[in-house]
């Protein structure tokens, strides 16, 4: 076996083994990197099961390297195959609250695709899961988008306002909008390669929506899961067609400029002084920009697999 195929599948399971989530053969087959053949998938498998150093049980692999752990982590009990067949009875169930949802993303005006991404696209789901997103938005309209977003689905009792984990289950959070200018960023790191690839759509227009797949190419991203759209509500309503209309020229321009953005600057501000952002825990993973709004405060996932390298 080549070393960088066995390094490739080593980075897999050390990846997934974090989140607690072992994988089947076919799930395994379809995330090992392109150059890494079937056979030396197998070939590693069967030596890693023979030497002890893989775990099988219910058809679910994982490394005792990177042994995921029940919630009692002192324990050290394996996370059984029986138990992942009940995370994903769980997936499934979350799913169908979130397309439930989604149907509402048509009525937000300025919205050009929202995706599935974290916890949820990944499979580590648990009960206190909320549902994170990735929200492409109109070019000069991040702020009145966001606002737009918050007040309806804070109307609909549907969206995340806090960090306490307990309090926001099956509540949408959306803590990351991009325009077309970043669909595509660095770093090209692990964890940012197996997040774009398996982002899911709940929404979109398919122009932009392709126009994300053409920018991260580099990812190996899901083509054939972003390109069937014919699962996905791609008309807006009356509703976001008409505030479009009458925010797309200059009236919107001073609405965002004088309105949208003082708002969302006030408030954020005031909850980043709260979380003590400037601190440098959280790095550059908070964004406030005309082009892009990042806030993700925990950077649990990245520095972990720092040593992963980039791809």
């Amino acid at each position: 076996m080549k070393r960088s195929s066995e390094k490739a599948i080593k980075d897999l399971f050390a990846f997934y083994g974090a989140f607690q989530r072992p994988l089947s053969f076919v799930e395994l087959s379809t995330r090992i990197p392109r150059d890494t053949t079937p056979e030396e998938l197998m070939e590693f498998l069967d030596d890693g099961l023979r030497s002890g150093k893989l775990i099988m049980e219910d058809g679910f692999y994982w490394s005792k390297e990177f042994v995921p752990l029940r919630d009692n982590a002192s324990e050290g009990v394996a996370l059984s195959g029986m138990r992942r067949r009940a995370q994903d009875l769980f997936l499934d169930e979350k799913w169908k609250k979130l397309i439930k949802l989604s149907r509402w993303f048509r009525y937000v005006p300025f919205f050009e695709f929202v995706m599935a991404s974290g916890s949820l696209s990944f499979g580590n789901v648990n009960s206190n899961s909320d549902f994170d997103v990735l929200t492409g938005v109109r070019s000069g309209r991040i702020f009145t988008a966001r606002y737009f977003a918050g007040a309806l689905f804070s109307l609909l009792r549907a969206r995340r306002l806090d960090d306490l984990q307990a309090s926001s289950p099956e509540k949408l959070c959306f803590n990351h909008f991009v325009t077309s200018g970043v669909y595509e960023k660095e770093p090209h790191n692990y964890y940012r390669h197996e997040l774009y690839r398996n982002m899911i759509p709940l929404w979109c227009e398919e122009k932009a929506c392709k126009k994300f797949i053409e920018k991260n190419e580099w990812s190996g991203i899901r083509k054939e899961a972003l390109l069937d759209l014919h699962h996905v509500v791609k008309n807006k309503s009356a509703f976001a067609r008409f505030i479009e209309w009458t925010l797309g020229g200059q009236f919107g321009d001073l609405v965002e400029e004088r309105i949208a953005r003082p708002i969302a600057m006030k408030r954020l501000s005031t909850y980043l002084s709260r979380k003590n952002a400037n601190s440098g825990a959280y790095g550059k993973r908070v964004i406030i920009s005309d082009d892009e709004l990042e806030f993700h405060f925990v950077l649990n996932y990245e520095k972990k697999f720092e040593d992963l390298g980039t791809i």
